[in-house]
């Protein structure tokens, strides 16, 4: 047996679970778990010890998005276990089937998803961050240093200096963007559907505080790679229909930087992903016409369902 799931089945809080399984993680190597009690099944996620504030964060985020009725899981336990060099976090398990394990669903029923997630994306982001330094200010040091990375880079994106010039000319449109609560990993197998509706998103363990708007950059990377009724659905629920000029151009600066972002991830979190990934992001440059665009040509061809 998992001698972390023996440890795990040690503490008091924990002796009750039965029917313990290992789940496949791609991209951490922190396990995780579910879990059986008479109540359901239960998700353990597990973490290195040195991240356990950053975990007990998560926790009281998810505490109050719970209790103020957001369909997210419910926290049950949170400790430490200083013997296995690791902390744990347990939420209730949320029924149901990850979107992208669920499309095709057909256009109006992921156009329909799409506003759903859309709408709670606005109900989430309208918590209010922790004090810190401003956005604008880590931002452009976030960027500074993933394009200084990228520059290592063996195999440069074509036009990559275009894309640069771009983000330095229209970087002010991201100045003075509010600092509210960021989910930061947005994308289709983080929400959880019934085959009709969304039944809620999961996995806030990379969870930020800054411009909520950058909560759509996966929406750019992933969504429209996987449903393009999805995406816009997103975009209409999250404004109720009425999408602001500045949106685009604030999401247009964030997907740019995303375009060296990504390289860099990828390069270093999963290299035999890499051809997929260029594929990825010069369908991105496509859309924008290489940042000549702001509206990306999927938005604006699409007719609603």
């Amino acid at each position: 047996m998992d001698i972390l799931v023996q440890l795990l089945q040690q503490q008091p809080e924990l002796r009750h679970l039965t029917g313990w399984t290992r789940l496949p993680t791609r991209y951490s190597a922190s396990p995780k778990y579910t879990a059986r009690d008479e109540s359901g099944l239960s998700i353990l996620h597990t973490a290195p010890l040195t991240s356990f504030r950053r975990k007990e964060r998560e926790f009281e985020i998810l505490r109050q998005l719970k209790q103020d009725g957001l369909p997210v899981p419910e926290p049950l336990d949170l400790n430490q276990l200083p013997e296995g060099s690791v902390c744990y976090s347990r939420y209730r398990f949320l029924t149901g089937s990850t979107i992208q394990d669920c499309v095709p669903l057909g256009r109006a029923g992921e156009y329909r998803l799409g506003q759903e997630t859309g709408r709670l994306l606005n109900q989430i982001h309208r918590y209010e961050g922790p004090l810190a330094t401003k956005w604008a200010v880590r931002c452009r040091a976030k960027h500074n240093r993933y394009v200084a990375l990228y520059q290592q880079e063996a195999l440069p994106l074509t036009g990559d200096q275009a894309i640069l010039s771009f983000i330095e000319q229209n970087i002010g449109w991201i100045a003075d963007r509010p600092n509210r609560l960021q989910h930061d990993d947005v994308h289709l197998a983080n929400l959880i559907t019934d085959g009709e509706h969304l039944v809620g998103i999961i996995d806030f363990s990379n969870h930020d505080s800054g411009d909520p708007w950058h909560d759509f950059v996966k929406m750019g990377l992933f969504q429209v790679e996987n449903s393009i009724p999805f995406a816009v659905g997103q975009v209409n629920g999250y404004f109720e229909g009425d999408v602001p000029k500045q949106f685009w151009n604030v999401y247009s600066v964030y997907l740019a930087m995303a375009c060296f972002s990504s390289i860099v991830w990828t390069s270093r979190h999963a290299p035999e992903e890499m051809e997929q990934m260029r594929g990825r992001l010069e369908h991105v440059l496509s859309d924008h016409q290489r940042f000549e665009r702001v509206i990306p040509e999927w938005y604006e061809t699409f007719s609603r369902p």
